[in-house]
């Protein structure tokens, strides 16, 4: 039986291998932001025994050109390739694990390597189907996710190209495998960060009389912080700032010259970052003069939140019943963590799914960014039906 004549659920169970050694392959080779060399030779690669077209986008993102039989809508769909600078458990979360990372002190323990599989498989499954693909169809593989680097390229190159659609998927650990979750609206959380330098005037410990306590003051602003999430924000409204880094002099008996602190701001609506904005400007400036010492700040945002439009998710939702069935879609709460594909969704509708690779029997399930993250590679599959699927109702629909 050839392709023209399988279903999907057919087709991608007879490339479910393929999935799987394309995913342990990138697993073991990960590459951190920006820095996606062989990770971008083996894409191009793929592509190419595929006979679709790419071009490089920045230095190692890349996009795949799919042309089907006929013209129609374009549809992009988007894989991050970026690993993390993690050391990888030899063991997930009850078992040791059979493929772990080769490269000292990085790894992909937050899915990357499942996203890659999956577009990857697609992008074969439709350049082997392409009579029945009416449009173009976009393989967009970003570089620099984690850190924000490699998004601005390409939104740049997809400037000068035509996008009715775009289509991702991320792994969440938190979701039993082999579902999936498509809903409308909000999916993932909007973000900026923020560096602060607090200045002071430094001295020996014995007399704080004679410096300005950049310490001190650093204290007092970071308890102030937590003011604006109780006190400023609506209660009904989701904000969450954290700081994660704080650092301050180098012996126990000297008041340093400066200290500093940076973190994140998370939001799902950007009338709530401008809000939080404002009143942190407001806090760390006000403090900061009471304490007479200066503050530079650094802010970086926002960056958008991560929306589902209606009409493409109602659109996935019956792709995913006519290629795996109903019992895999899954509803859920939206994600605080944050994702450059909000640069996409908000330019263009879009959809993001998020596919369970939990298994307790497996020891996959835990967090994303943690050493022991894992997953259970039966859910490949389903990642790969749900967008091959997607993709051909998606360039038929009108």
């Amino acid at each position: 039986m050839t392709e023209a004549n399988m279903n999907i659920r057919e087709i991608v169970k007879k490339h479910e291998q393929y999935t799987i050694t394309l995913r342990r392959w990138f697993h073991q080779f990960p590459e951190l932001s920006g820095k996606e060399k062989m990770t971008h030779q083996k894409i191009a690669s793929e592509l190419s025994n595929a006979n679709i077209e790419y071009k490089t986008v920045g230095n190692y993102g890349i996009i795949g050109i799919l042309r089907g039989a006929s013209p129609g809508k374009t549809v992009l769909l988007r894989a991050d390739m970026d690993a993390l600078p993690i050391e990888e458990s030899k063991y997930n979360l009850s078992n040791e694990r059979d493929i772990v990372s080769k490269v000292d002190g990085v790894s992909h323990m937050c899915g990357h390597d499942c996203h890659m599989a999956i577009m990857l498989t697609v992008a074969k499954i439709l350049a082997s189907m392409k009579d029945r693909v009416k449009g173009t169809v976009l393989f967009c593989f970003e570089s620099g996710e984690e850190d924000g680097s490699g998004v601005k390229d390409m939104i740049e190159f997809l400037k000068n190209v035509r996008v009715d659609g775009v289509w991702g998927i991320h792994v969440r650990s938190d979701l039993p495998s082999e579902r999936i979750s498509v809903n409308s609206g909000v999916r993932m959380s909007g973000s900026s960060k923020f560096n602060v330098i607090v200045r002071g005037k430094g001295g020996h410990g014995s007399r704080p009389d004679q410096t300005i306590d950049p310490i001190n003051c650093t204290a007092q602003i970071l308890c102030n912080l937590s003011s604006i999430q109780s006190r400023i924000v609506d209660p009904r409204d989701t904000v969450v700032l954290t700081v994660g880094k704080l650092h301050a002099g180098e012996a126990i008996n000297i008041i340093p010259e400066t200290a500093s602190f940076g973190g994140t701001i998370r939001f799902y609506d950007n009338s709530n970052e401008k809000q939080v904005k404002n009143a942190f400007y407001t806090i760390v400036n006000n403090v900061a003069a009471a304490n007479n010492c200066s503050v530079t700040i650094d802010y970086d945002g926002p960056k958008p939140p991560v929306v589902n439009d209606p009409i493409l998710s109602k659109i996935a939702e019956k792709s995913i019943e006519k290629a795996i069935g109903k019992e895999a879609l899954l509803d859920t709460q939206p994600w605080l963590a944050s994702d450059t594909i909000g640069r996409y969704t908000s330019r263009y509708p879009g959809v993001y799914a998020f596919l369970g690779i939990k298994n307790e029997r497996l020891g996959s399930g835990a967090s994303h960014h943690n050493s022991k993250f894992d997953v259970d590679e039966s859910s490949l599959a389903v990642g790969v039906a749900a967008t091959v699927q997607f993709v051909i109702d998606f360039l038929n629909n009108n």
